[in-house]
């Protein structure tokens, strides 16, 4: 069980009674590429209190992959102590900066005269920044969890299209998040977990949590806490792969 208090966590904060309320043993946070964060100070407490870290660091979708790179070697060294996984991103299948990139490079299959080229996709540009990154993942924090994908609720044809390539080097876990939303979601997660299955590698909701209020997302799906707690353990059963859901703290659509 993994939760995530983002707001308390980046200003600082201690969250040790929130992990504690949801049974989780697992802290994770996104760093963010942009804006000041206290992240380390709340990361460095978790970990001495005997929680694992789960860092998922986000970047801007205009970077290119020799840049990314780069920033997780000037981010990752900070946090690398405390790391029990870290992740490639965080919903860089929607606008983090710049809408997901696609077209930044050129994918060739067959040969001779059956030769075709074509623009890449977005998924398949997450798989150039994914194969710049994981070997400074390896370098860095070579005990932490690489975790492939960290997709928003929409993001499973992304993740499918960054495969076309083939499997991911390097990657330990795939994670996606699991709100219960119109498209996607938890709705399709043993879809996913299926699919993560097939290429040998664990299925982490690494963010949800039931709408229990009235919120200005027209995707989501107003849940009482009952029918949230009878959806997950439908999607649980038909996922034997899951290994890890989770609790993300967001005052607009739920309890604390």
């Amino acid at each position: 069980m993994q939760a995530d208090d983002q707001t308390t966590c980046v200003n600082g904060g201690d969250v040790n009674d929130f992990l504690h309320a949801h049974h989780a043993s697992v802290l994770r946070i996104v760093v963010p590429y942009r804006g000041r964060s206290n992240a380390l100070t709340c990361v460095s407490r978790a970990a001495a209190q005997g929680y694992r870290v789960y860092l998922s660091i986000q970047y801007n979708n205009r970077w290119r992959p020799p840049q990314v790179a780069a920033y997780f070697r000037r981010t990752l060294p900070q946090y690398a102590p405390y790391a029990w996984a870290v992740s490639v991103g965080n919903e860089q299948d929607l606008s983090q900066g710049a809408p997901a990139p696609s077209g930044r490079s050129v994918v060739c299959t067959g040969a001779g005269g059956r030769r075709s080229c074509r623009a890449s996709t977005a998924g398949e540009d997450y798989r150039a920044v994914w194969n710049a990154v994981e070997p400074v993942l390896k370098g860095i924090a070579p005990h932490a969890i690489r975790v492939y994908g960290e997709t928003s609720p929409f993001g499973f044809p992304f993740l499918q299209d960054s495969y076309l390539p083939g499997p991911a080097r390097g990657a330990q876990a795939i994670s996606f998040h699991c709100y219960d939303v119109k498209h996607g979601g938890l709705s399709v997660v043993p879809q996913v977990a299926r699919w993560a299955a097939a290429h040998r590698l664990p299925l982490w909701c690494s963010e949800m949590s039931a709408a229990l209020r009235s919120n200005i997302h027209p995707w989501l799906i107003r849940d009482s806490q009952s029918r949230w707690n009878s959806l997950l353990s439908w999607t649980e059963a038909r996922s034997p792969n899951l290994k890890m859901v989770s609790y993300y703290r967001w005052p607009q659509i739920g309890a604390a």
